[in-house]
């Protein structure tokens, strides 16, 4: 490209950003510190199939149910809680299961927000809970954010294959 037809370019392009940014700042300006009411649909998918499995695991793995718990996670679920990560059913049911049972049993859980969206023979359930009430003498007021993917397996079940969980 010949050396004139860069300048070109380049005075064009450092044109386009100054209107631009000029633009902007005006909009920014214009809005000042209003408050816009931001209207989020927070329950999404719940129509869904799926949503009846990942209910289920809530309330099993919250009432200490271990056969549910057990039969919805799949053999090679990878687990990822606090840092650390769990890479199959028998790893967590030997570790954190049944502390996280024991910590949620006590707990009042309320969902504040779910999405599930479903992409063929794989779905994701990504929520937002409040957790709430005294866990080994100490109040416990927090909020916990969760995602499950989930693959229907051949027989048509659901069966959640990753968990990320952070509060």
């Amino acid at each position: 490209m010949p050396r004139y037809e860069i300048k070109q370019w380049r005075g064009l392009f450092s044109g386009l950003i100054l209107l631009l940014g000029a633009n902007y700042s005006a909009l920014v300006q214009a809005h000042g510190d209003e408050e816009h009411q931001v209207v989020t649909k927070v329950f999404i998918g719940m129509e869904q199939p799926v949503a009846k499995v990942v209910g289920e695991f809530h309330r099993a793995i919250q009432s200490g149910d271990e056969a549910s718990v057990k039969r919805i996670l799949a053999t090679d679920v990878l687990i990822y809680e606090g840092g650390n990560i769990e890479r199959s059913l028998q790893e967590y049911a030997s570790h954190h299961m049944s502390a996280d049972m024991a910590y949620l049993k006590g707990l009042s859980v309320i969902m504040l927000e779910q999405q599930i969206q479903v992409y063929g023979n794989t779905a994701i359930s990504m929520s937002v809970t409040k957790l709430s009430g005294v866990f080994k003498g100490k109040s416990i007021d927090s909020q916990g954010m969760e995602t499950l993917v989930l693959n229907k397996e051949t027989g048509g079940d659901w069966q959640i294959v990753h968990i990320h969980w952070s509060n």
